[in-house]
């Protein structure tokens, strides 16, 4: 189930749908249906320009960057810190930070700083390894060491797949006891909601935000614009998919 999730949200997302379109627009125009494939060819464009545009991005995943300011803790302070799995690659040619994904670089140093702020917490690293032989628990644990993080302080859950796993995994070691809760903002709010649905008391500590100011309205479209609403679409679609699945 997780594998065709993947296989099929990957065609749903703004570039795949931009190629699909423009692919078929072709086709068209090669069977002689001028018309249509004009329509699909101005349609693919308008889409991806429209994507890629900065103000419009911003529109699409400020809702869910919003939703959860930065993390105030206050006293008695909780003992978990969760930081949730995202990417890397396993090379000894690379340096370890160049390992991990520009996602989990954000969210391993966030839940550092909130380690190393308070005394006596725990550091909880989750994620499987995907088509890697290291899990990205594991990985980002090395990266958190490497920066002074004692390893008795450190627990991974390498099994985890998504964010429902990882919930089901961290539920198992903390139980009613409040957690505080490290992923991108954009991806907190499904993030939370899934925790919340385990039982598990969450505080929120957002990181990696893409939206960082206000854009002005004089931009070009730019692949920096498209990460944005490739993320967007990324949230929405899973927001969508545990709906449909119950576990929201």
């Amino acid at each position: 189930m997780f594998e065709l999730k993947k296989l099929i949200s990957s065609f749903i997302y703004p570039f795949p749908i931009f190629l699909i379109s423009s692919a078929l627009a072709l086709y068209l125009l090669q069977r002689g249906n001028r018309r249509r494939a004009k329509i699909l060819f101005v349609f693919s464009f308008a889409w991806i320009t429209i994507l890629s545009y900065p103000p419009f991005s911003a529109l699409l995943l400020k809702p869910l960057e919003n939703a959860y300011p930065k993390v105030q803790l206050h006293s008695p302070f909780p003992r978990y810190i969760h930081v949730l799995g995202n990417g890397h690659t396993s090379s000894q040619n690379i340096p370890l930070s160049s390992e991990l994904s520009l996602t989990s670089l954000a969210r391993v140093n966030e839940g550092i700083l909130l380690y190393k702020s308070h005394p006596g917490m725990k550091l909880i690293f989750s994620g499987y390894g995907g088509g890697d032989s290291v899990s990205n628990a594991r990985k980002n644990s090395q990266l958190a060491i490497a920066l002074g993080v004692n390893s008795n302080d450190i627990v991974i859950l390498e099994e985890a797949k998504d964010t429902a796993e990882e919930a089901i995994a961290v539920k198992k070691i903390v139980g009613s006891q409040p957690l505080i809760l490290v992923t991108s903002a954009s991806h907190m709010v499904r993030a939370s909601s899934i925790f919340r649905k385990n039982g598990i008391c969450v505080i929120e500590a957002p990181t990696d935000f893409l939206v960082k100011k206000e854009d002005t309205l004089w931009q070009f479209p730019s692949s920096g614009g498209l990460r944005r609403s490739e993320c967007a679409f990324h949230e929405y679609l899973g927001l969508l998919w545990e709906k449909l699945k119950g576990s929201l």
